[in-house]
């Protein structure tokens, strides 16, 4: 069983050079996201296979959600919460059909 601590001692690098791979240049968002991918392995710690390889890519698949949440989030925070205006309606001819 690996614990969140060890972990973030063996993969914090590499955790973070996955991230930033992800994010480009916006060090402060990598710094931020990293520590968010640490802080759910800290409060719910999956089940990690035994091989280096597998623990890693366990890991990966968490910092993939991570990054796909914050973004996720965000857009949703920059959508207007209520709709601009309501679709026009259509006059109608006595047949039923579209003016």
């Amino acid at each position: 069983m690996h614990s969140a601590a060890d972990l973030q001692m063996r993969y914090a690098t590499r955790m973070k050079a996955f991230v930033a791979a992800r994010l480009g240049t916006d060090y402060r968002l990598t710094t931020q996201l990293t520590e968010q991918v640490w802080e759910r392995l800290r409060s719910s710690p999956p089940k990690l296979p035994t091989g280096d390889a597998e623990v890693f890519n366990r890991l990966a698949q968490t910092a993939r959600e991570t990054i796909a949440s914050h973004y996720l989030a965000a857009r949703t925070r920059s959508q207007p919460a209520t709709p601009t205006a309501p679709a026009p309606l259509l006059s109608t001819t006595r047949l039923g059909v579209a003016a």
